[in-house]
């Protein structure tokens, strides 16, 4: 039965998907539906100083999410955010730009007045506004020719290149700018980001803890990227705090961290039709400080659990394949672990049911398979598709609570998503100084 499940699955979410790209005659080659629509370019152009543009950046999506296991429940993602900014470079090294950012869905007119990090939850009209608006401001400072410093809005979502299970690229299209301090330093041997993401700000006697999130990655080349069989190893780290000393909560201090290690190989062949192949294995971790392990509604409500006593350690383990085939990128991976809980990555990356109050998994399994493809349709703007499928292999279901075993009624443990995005980011030279 699992053969038969695992053929099918191949079929329809990548063999199929592949052959329509494959045939349907487009020549463009471009990079994976992440680093073309989520991913932007941190380098500042020495060749703009004096210059005053405006910019407006824009990511339109649709995203149908038809999960069936007791994993996670399904949702559609109709909407857009749009940041409208202006750009200024005083000197060679110092670029500044500000605006606002705003996020909107289709079918609502009313907004949670809180930050975003997935889907948000409704907390009543004392909670809503008509419009979800954020002042935006950056100041990127090129401190050498390898050190940047960025302060306010920082390059965050899928710029830090965390691997999935740590980060769920659908949150480039739902969550609010990260904004903090950022630090980029980039070689040909090494490219490093360290970054404090301040989620929440609090006054004197605040009724609500301070949280933010700092992070940092690194990646080592032992040899040139462009080289024909390039080889890296990187090491990734999350921490999420919650506390603060002026509130008056009486909450506990709270400080969760996800992590990863790992290497890879890339072959890049570049022929007409294939162009790289890349291997790539991680071991990823996960620490709940003990003491802090009996988990109250929203403690880890940016990883979208709710009540459930989280474990204090846990593991997983990562191994990826891509192929770049002309227009279209396809990926295949594996993923198992223990006690794992990933605080921005999605449910299917960990063992804590986000459906089922209370519930973990033990050592849960899964295989991936996606496949997507990026029209570039001019400078600035480009068009992609994108489908997934999950296979959960669940393993036993308990309570968190009792220890006790539940039989397992899991339900389909195949899970789909598709979805496409539009982004448009057109530059207007207002004048020159």
């Amino acid at each position: 039965m699992l053969r038969f499940d695992v053929r099918k699955f191949i079929f329809n979410t990548c063999f199929l998907p592949a052959a329509v790209l494959f045939f349907s005659g487009r020549q463009y080659v471009c990079a994976q539906m992440t680093d073309r629509l989520y991913v932007s370019d941190c380098r500042i152009d020495t060749l703009r100083k004096g210059l005053l543009s405006f910019e407006a950046d824009n990511l339109s999506f649709f995203k149908n999410n038809e999960f069936n296991s007791t994993v996670q429940k399904g949702y559609t993602l109709p909407g857009f955010w749009l940041q409208l900014k202006t750009s200024y470079y005083p000197f060679t090294n110092l670029k500044l730009e500000a605006g606002i950012h705003s996020i909107w869905f289709w079918g609502t007119t009313r907004y949670p007045a809180f930050a975003y990090k997935g889907i948000s939850k409704w907390n009543g009209q004392d909670y809503a506004h008509n419009v979800h608006v954020l002042p935006y401001f950056r100041a990127h400072i090129a401190l050498s020719e390898h050190v940047d410093i960025v302060i306010g809005d920082i390059y965050g979502g899928s710029n830090h290149r965390l691997i999935e299970p740590l980060y769920n690229p659908e949150l480039n299209m739902t969550s609010d700018p990260e904004s903090g301090l950022q630090l980029l330093y980039n070689t040909k041997w090494l490219s490093f980001d360290a970054w404090v993401d301040w989620m929440t700000y609090i006054y004197n006697l605040d009724t609500k803890q301070e949280s933010f999130t700092a992070g940092v990655t690194a990646r080592f080349k032992a040899n040139r990227e462009e080289s024909p069989l390039h080889v890296y190893f990187q090491l990734q780290g999350l921490a999420q705090h919650k506390g603060g000393e002026i509130d008056i909560t009486n909450e506990a201090v709270q400080t969760i961290m996800n992590g990863a290690a790992g290497a890879g190989i890339k072959w890049n062949i570049n022929r007409n039709v294939l162009k790289y192949i890349n291997a790539e294995i991680d071991e990823a971790g996960y620490i709940f400080p003990k003491g802090l392990a009996s988990a109250r509604q929203g403690d880890l409500s940016d990883a979208g659990y709710s009540q459930v006593s989280t474990p204090e350690t846990g593991a997983g383990y990562y191994a990826k394949l891509t192929f770049q085939l002309r227009d279209f990128n396809i990926r295949a991976s594996y993923w198992s672990c223990r006690n794992f809980i990933s605080m921005f990555g999605s449910a299917f990356y960990g063992s804590v049911s986000t459906k089922e109050d209370n519930m973990l998994y033990r050592d849960p399994e899964m295989l991936y398979l996606g496949a997507d493809y990026v029209y570039p349709i001019n400078a600035g703007f480009a068009f992609g598709v994108k489908a997934e499928a999950y296979y959960y292999l669940s393993g036993k279901m308990y309570s968190s609570e009792t220890g006790l075993y539940t039989p397992s009624a899991f339900g389909h443990n195949t899970n789909f998503s598709v979805g496409v995005c539009l982004r448009v980011n057109p530059s207007f030279l207002l004048k020159q100084y």
